[in-house]
């Protein structure tokens, strides 16, 4: 909460610190790069052991991308052992269907070549009608937000889907709006209200105490000296929220 009146998306806080929707992604989230072949129309990506430490019942065929051989199929079990093992015997990357694209998070916008517009979103899950324009403008790269629905679910990219606000301008509005109701904001004083509320030491104070605890919860190495609240801290607070179960 930012007062005790109204809620606002955690975004908009990240937004009003100065972070992009990329930089937010790339703060959270690990991304894969997908590459694009238009003869096989398949997207080939590394294949990545660790993306499989929860084990998995595959909903598709893993096909080595070096010589288009099924490896596994469909239905068969994977685990980070059997990962391992494919890894060591030389699987390096992986052909993906269209399919297996659809629905998944892009990690960085991409505009409509002809028009300018944004075609889909940093953030937002790849619906079929978008990834067919994505191909037909030849886009041959994508890079995907790792998602693990049980580990790491996409919590913070729904949020940032539903979040009215997309820069630092508006959500210090925003923000502004929140705390002083009815009074036109301007930028400067929305940014000195938003700073005064969590980041300047005569309104929020750790002290030592709390700062030697806070760093102990979040496994930071920040200075017991430093009693008010830092970017860094508010990145390590979020992480841990989106790792509870």
């Amino acid at each position: 909460r930012i007062d005790r009146k109204k809620k606002l998306p955690i975004t908009s806080i990240l937004f009003a610190l100065g972070f992009s929707k990329e930089k937010i992604i790339n703060t959270f989230y690990k991304t894969n790069k997908y590459i694009y072949n238009s003869e096989s129309k398949m997207w080939s990506t590394d294949f990545i052991p660790e993306n499989y430490k929860r084990p998995i019942k595959l909903s598709f065929d893993i096909i080595d991308s070096k010589n288009n051989k099924k490896i596994l199929s469909k239905g068969e079990k994977l685990n980070f052992i059997i990962a391992q093992k494919l890894k060591e015997k030389g699987l390096k990357g992986m052909l993906i269907s269209n399919d297996q694209i659809i629905g998944k998070y892009i990690a960085n916008e991409i505009k409509d070549n002809k028009s300018g517009e944004i075609l889909i979103d940093a953030g937002f899950d790849i619906t079929e009608e978008q990834l067919e324009k994505i191909i037909s403008q030849n886009e041959k790269s994508l890079e995907i937000v790792n998602i693990d629905l049980i580990n790491k679910g996409p919590y913070l990219l729904e949020t940032l889907k539903n979040d009215k606000n997309s820069n630092k301008t508006e959500a210090l509005n925003d923000i502004y709006k929140v705390l002083r109701p009815g009074e036109a904001p301007s930028l400067e004083i929305a940014e000195e209200i938003f700073n005064n509320l969590y980041f300047k030491k005569e309104r929020y104070d750790l002290s030592e105490v709390g700062r030697v605890k806070l760093n102990s919860k979040l496994d930071l190495n920040t200075s017991h000296k430093k009693t008010i609240l830092e970017t860094i801290d508010v990145i390590a607070i979020i992480k841990f929220m989106l790792d509870l179960r």
